[in-house]
Parts: structure tokens; sequence; C-alpha cells
């Protein structure tokens, strides 16, 4: 790897150190102790019934959902942008043509983020909750697609959906999990194509486990005629967390490999 991008993947991993350092100093504020009292009260079932939907959400997507998906973009031009990208950095392997790519990369997040807020929202209005479950993934799904393309990645495999479903664990997970939660997705980054089994049924109930403990309180408002606002408008804050830490891992991804290449 040449000298620019060697500063660019120390760079990463300050950032990375950073996030653990600012995990491990999070304070709990009066809102988290106000949401947190709440959802004492929340039952239990609504969890429950939060998991499957999120469960059964991410195999519909799977399944039937991503051809959906693949049809708010165009799958053909980011493939192409990347290889524009790729070839600028390895005859220039530069800082400024990494910056280019990251460019590249999150051209559609500001779009993603009207579209999860749109949604959130206006069913909030309305007092509808978990019917913004399969809508909300959906962009989920294509904001990280749209990174996994941008750094020269596929998303279709069942080995690369476990990536995807360990970054979503990672983003989201609590204080005091930050750290192994991020070392499964480093395993994954170090195995890949080594390790020979995975329980894929059991990565999918964990990220909708972390997804469902993140958007308890905020799926419980958003049942609430008008009141529901204020739980839609959570949409965007959890997808900009998981695609802030999907770019960070899938340009490490593409820096290591640049490395090895």
């Amino acid at each position: 790897m040449q000298n620019g991008l060697e500063k660019e993947m120390k760079a990463l991993e300050r950032k990375e150190k950073k996030r653990f350092i600012k995990a491990e100093k999070k304070k709990t504020g009066k809102i988290h102790e106000w949401t947190g009292n709440i959802e004492k009260k929340i039952p239990d079932k609504l969890y429950e019934t939060l998991h499957t939907a999120f469960y059964k959400a991410f195999y519909l997507v799977f399944e039937k959902g991503t051809g959906i998906v693949e049809k708010t973009f165009s799958k053909e031009d980011r493939e192409l942008e990347f290889s524009v990208n790729d070839f600028r950095l390895t005859k220039s392997p530069t800082r400024k043509s990494l910056r280019k790519m990251e460019r590249s990369v999150q051209k559609g997040n500001l779009r993603n983020i009207c579209m999860t807020t749109a949604e959130g929202v206006g069913l909030g209005v309305l007092g509808v909750g978990l019917p913004d479950i399969p809508l909300f993934l959906g962009v989920i799904m294509k904001g990280i697609y749209e990174i996994a393309l941008g750094y020269g990645f596929s998303y279709e495999t069942q080995e690369e959906r476990i990536f995807l479903l360990r970054i979503i664990c990672g983003a989201l997970a609590e204080k005091a999990e930050v750290q192994a939660a991020d070392e499964r997705v480093e395993t994954w980054i170090s195995l890949i194509g080594k390790e020979p089994v995975y329980d894929f049924d059991g990565e999918i109930r964990q990220a909708a486990d972390a997804l469902s403990r993140t958007m308890l309180f905020a799926k419980f408002v958003q049942g609430l005629p008008v009141a529901g606002i204020l739980g839609g408008a959570v949409n965007p804050f959890i997808y900009n967390r998981i695609m802030t830490y999907a770019a960070l891992k899938y340009k490490k991804r593409y820096l290591l490999q640049k490395k090895n290449d």
C-alpha cells in the first residue's frame, strides 16, 4: 500500500479507537433516563412483536425485496463509478483520490435520509408504527447496498449478507457490547471465504434484536396518533448511525484489499 493510503488506514484505526472511548465515556442523560423509565413500562409482548416484525422484514427483503430496492438506484452506474474511482486510485494512490471515492459513495445518503424521515414521520402522524418497519428496513438496505457497491463489494451472497447483518449489530450495540460487536465484524473480515459454517438465521435474529432494542421506545410512541411524529423522527438518526459505521467498515475492507493486491 502506498504512503497516502497507509496514512488513511492509520486515520481510520484512530477513528475506530475514538468510537470505543466515546462509548465507554457515554453518560446517561436526563432524556435517556426519561425514555428508559417509560421503556420499563412497555410490555414485553411489544418487544417480541417488534422483534418478529424485523425478523420477518429481513427475510422479506433478502428473498423478495432486493430487486425492488435495486429499482431505487442504478446498480450499473454505481459499479461503473467504482471502476472509475478504483482505477484512479490505483494510478494515483493518494488520500485525495480516496476522498473522491468517498464522495461518490455518499452521494445518495441525503436522499435516503429524506426518504426514511418522510415515511417515518408520515406514518407517525397517523399513529402507525409496525407497518413502517419493512419500509424503514428497505431504506437501510438501500443505503448499505450503495456503500458496498461504492467500494466494489457485492451484497447478494449469504456470506456478504452476514457481513451486512453484523454491521447493523455493530452500529447499534449498547455501551457494554460495542467492542464485542465490533470484533464480530472484524472476525468476518479476517475470515472471509475461510469461516466454514454460518448460522444465517441466528445472524438475522441478532440484527433484529439490535434494531428492536434500539427502536423500542420510538415504535411505541410512533403507534400513538400525532405524538407518533416523535417516534417516526427517530428513523433518520438510526439510519445515519448505521450508515456511518457501514461506511467505516466497507472502507476498511477496501483499503485492506488494496494493501494485499
